[in-house]
Order: C-alpha cells, then sequence, then structure tokens
C-alpha cells in the first residue's frame, strides 16, 4: 500500500491563491509576498531569533532554487500547502488527517521486512534489555524523581471534548486504555532525555542510539497488563514511523494499525505507521513489555529531517517555555489550577508520581528475579 502523487489541498481558513517559492515574478512586491507566507508558517511553529533566520536562508537555498528541487521535494509540497493555509489530503480512510503530514510518502500499515534490514541489530539487542527491564523491576531502584519503583509511571493524555478515554480518579488527564491499565517508562519524549531513567537503562539507551536510524526523540517502554484494552487513536502525523522490539509477555497480545492486524513475538522487531488508527488488545497472562522508539520516515532527506527537525524543536521548546511561565505565574498569585486544564508536559511530570509500586507488574516466576534462588 503506497502514498505518492502530488499532494492535494483543502482550503483550511485562508483562501489565498497557491504561490510557490521562486515561481512568481522577480520582484520585492512578490517576493515580500512569499516571505510573508512563510512567515505565517514560522509562526505555527514558533520559530523566532536564529532559528527563523536560518529557516528563511534553507527556503531560499533549498526550496527556491533549482538545487533544492530534488532532495527537498517533499518539504517544498508541505511547505506550499501550509503557506496557503491547506493540508495534505492524502485520501486514506485511516489515516490521521493533519498539518504535520508531508505530502509523498510511502505508506504501508506494516512496513515490509526488506525494507530495514537494520532491524536484525535491534534484535540482537533483546536479551541484554530484557535482563536490564527485569532488573529494573527486581531491584526497586526507581528513586530520584521517578514515582513507581521501577521508573514506570501510567500513560496519560491532555482531557479533550473528544478523548474517549478513561476519567481518572486522580483526576489528572485521561487515560488510554477503557479497561486495564497502561504503564510507560519514558527514555525520551519530545527532545526531552529523561536522565535518570536513562542512567538506569544503560544497555537500552546504547541501543537506541546505535541499532536505531534517525531516532525522532521518542523512546520508551510501553507496558500492557492483562485484560487491558487501549483505545483506537492516531499518531500525530505521517513524517515519522514507529518501531517496536517486543520484550516480554506477548502470549494473548494483539495490535491492529488501519485494518492489518499484528500478533508480535517476543524479540521480533517491526516497523508500522502509526499516523493510521490503531488500538491494541492484551488478552494474555503476563504484563506485556514492549521497547518502543520513533523513527524519521526514510523517504524524507537528510535536509529535509534538519528542516522539519527544527521547527520541531522551537515548536516544543517554546510550548515548555509557555507551560513553566504560566505555572510560576499562578503560584506567584497562589492559584490552584483545575487539573482538566494541564498541559501534555504537565501531566507527564505529575505522573512520574502516581505509581508507588510495581504490584501491577505480572512475569512468570521463572523470569521474575525477586522469585529466583539466592
Amino acid at each position: 500500500m503506497s502514498v505518492g502523487g502530488p499532494a492535494r489541498g483543502e482550503d483550511d481558513g485562508d483562501d489565498e491563491e497557491e504561490e510557490a517559492p521562486g515561481s512568481a515574478a522577480p520582484t520585492d512586491p512578490a517576493e515580500e509576498r512569499v516571505f510573508a507566507a512563510l512567515d505565517r508558517v514560522l509562526d505555527e511553529w514558533l520559530v523566532t531569533g536564529m532559528h527563523r533566520a536560518g529557516a528563511h536562508k534553507f527556503v531560499k537555498d533549498k526550496i527556491c532554487a533549482q538545487v533544492g528541487e530534488e532532495d527537498c521535494r517533499r518539504a517544498r509540497q508541505w511547505l506550499l500547502l501550509r503557506m496557503n493555509g491547506k493540508v495534505w489530503e492524502h485520501g486514506q480512510p485511516l489515516m490521521c488527517r493533519a498539518p504535520e503530514n508531508v505530502p509523498g510518502l510511502r505508506s504501508f500499515h506494516v512496513w515490509p521486512r526488506n525494507e530495514a534490514q537494520w532491524l536484525a541489530g535491534v534484535e540482537a539487542r533483546h536479551g541484554e534489555i530484557l535482563e536490564e527491564l527485569l532488573a529494573a523491576r527486581g531491584s526497586g531502584g526507581g528513586g530520584g524523581s521517578t514515582g513507581g519503583l521501577s521508573g514506570f509511571q501510567p500513560y496519560r493524555d491532555p482531557a479533550s471534548s473528544g478523548h474517549k478515554g478513561r476519567l481518572p480518579a486522580d483526576g489528572l488527564g485521561v487515560e488510554g486504555v477503557d479497561v486495564g491499565a497502561w504503564n510507560v517508562l519514558y527514555l525520551y519524549l519530545n527532545h526531552k532525555k529523561f536522565e535518570d531513567n536513562c542512567a538506569r537503562f544503560p544497555a537500552t539507551v546504547r541501543a537506541i542510539n546505535e541499532a536505531f536510524p534517525r531516532q525522532y526523540s521518542h523512546a520508551f517502554f510501553s507496558a500492557l497488563t492483562p485484560g487491558s484494552h487501549i483505545l483506537k487513536h492516531h499518531g500525530p502525523s505521517n513524517r515519522m514511523l514507529r518501531v517496536w522490539l517486543p520484550i516480554c509477555g506477548l502470549e494473548g497480545f494483539r495490535l491492529r494499525v488501519g485494518d492489518t492486524i499484528v500478533q508480535p513475538n517476543a524479540g521480533e522487531a517491526f516497523i508500522w505507521d502509526h499516523s493510521f488508527e490503531h488500538e491494541a488488545w492484551h488478552e494474555g497472562d503476563e504484563t506485556r513489555v514492549v521497547l518502543i522508539v520513533d523513527i524519521w520516515h526514510p523517504d524524507l532527506t537528510e535536509p529535509e529531517v534538519k528542516f522539519l527537525g527544527t521547527l520541531q524543536s522551537c515548536r516544543l521548546r517554546a510550548g515548555r517555555a509557555l507551560v513553566e511561565r504560566a505555572a510560576a505565574e499562578q503560584e506567584e498569585r497562589g492559584v490552584d489550577r483545575d487539573p482538566r486544564d494541564a498541559t501534555y508536559f504537565e501531566i507527564v511530570e505529575k505522573a512520574r508520581h502516581l505509581l508507588t509500586d510495581d504490584d501491577w507488574w505480572i512475569v512468570r516466576a521463572e523470569r521474575d528475579p525477586t522469585t529466583r534462588p539466592t
């Protein structure tokens, strides 16, 4: 299943006629109109200062110029759509429709194995990652700022009117399941490194840095307790792919991506596109744990990754700064904020303290380091 061809746009609020950088007559007013449209896109991504100047230079050198026609073709299509207030109409009924989607990237629910020979190197790390993970469970070495003994925390999303997740008793965000429990242990999340978690999982971090190509700075362990159901949802865009290394507890688990059902096996890595609607069920008797690492889409060139990555970093950095500023102002005024208004960044931080034990983590006795004779 492949997505290709020219981008089709649908107006999302701006009726300007589509205008390509470099295609207008070389007059000052024409150039001004082009870069005014570009600045509106940069405003969307909260790009300022030196990063904004760099984005202007990139567009002039690689988007407008003929030399950038091929190695920045998809970024150019995406930028044209956004400059004209449009999104890519991909025609895929189960793929998210998002402004961040990049036109023309190949698309498979689950990617063919022959597209990623490097997966064998990921699978070679399974044994040491499993050993490290079970040691963390058995040692109770969470400490630091982590909530649970092992460092896991409940997965939570911000509350929204259309969210179908379960409302937790603690009032912090919403859960991604309607039954059971979904816990996560973050190593990297949106360009933030969880230092204490990474320090406890050196072999896993080494594997992420050495075995996965062009990682998206988003890597974590995902644990699902027996009887759980993760509700159907989409990822944010098609510009990244999701790599799974199933670690343990896979019996009775299945994942749906689009209309494709996957029943993973421990130690067998695979790639899937989480811009498609997906959900998961776990009917086994052990807690299912997988290592998840997001990577940039392989069709994007290095210049495109650099440009899109810079935009993303600017938005995330500015978002975190706004959250910190708002929290400081409220603390200064002595105002208690409604937990339902918490942002994603705030929810992740607060959820780190919610688990106080690892009793939810069920493993077979022969795997459990706490039950082995000394």
